[in-house]
């Protein structure tokens, strides 16, 4: 029995120095996914949101509500925005823009990651649309909502 196991081990080891020995030599620097074409980021960029808008309604419990989301040019949007959302309480309806993919003076991959924050952080406005707001507070609910969508971000990427 002992014996066994010592060869099994043996062998084992073995194969290990044989696949280690092999690779010596061989590193291979990681490979950046090529940047899709303007085309392609739009088709890539709304499926994501969709599944997104998906996943972010639920967590945040609001599938009562029919919302939807659209890509939007930068000049559809306020300056310095990347989306909004408008609902209708009576309704229960919602519409976010988010602006479109081809627009974002970033790498693919850090826009989607800015949709999806822009996602979240559209989504949390409509969790406390019930609430009073003003025009004085504004700034603050920005800031607040902006630290919130960043912990659930957090949050969800550390899984």
């Amino acid at each position: 029995m002992e014996s066994r196991i010592l060869r099994q081990f043996l062998w084992r080891f073995l194969c290990g120095l044989l696949v280690l020995g092999s690779s010596v030599g061989n590193c291979v620097a990681p490979v950046t996914p090529r940047e899709p074409d303007l085309r392609e980021r739009k088709r890539l960029a709304e499926t994501f949101l969709r599944e997104k808008l998906t996943l972010w309604q639920r967590r945040l419990q609001l599938q009562d509500w029919t919302i939807s989301v659209v890509t939007s040019r930068a000049d559809a949007l306020r300056p310095g925005t990347r989306g909004n959302i408008r609902w209708d309480a009576e309704t229960k309806t919602a519409a976010i823009r988010v602006l479109d993919a081809s627009e974002y003076p970033m790498p693919f991959r850090a826009t989607l990651k800015d949709m999806e924050f822009t996602i979240v952080h559209e989504l949390i406005h409509l969790t406390l649309s019930p609430l009073p707001r003003s025009e004085t507070s504004r700034s603050k609910e920005e800031y607040a909502i902006n630290r919130i969508a960043d912990a659930l971000l957090q949050g969800d990427r550390d899984d």
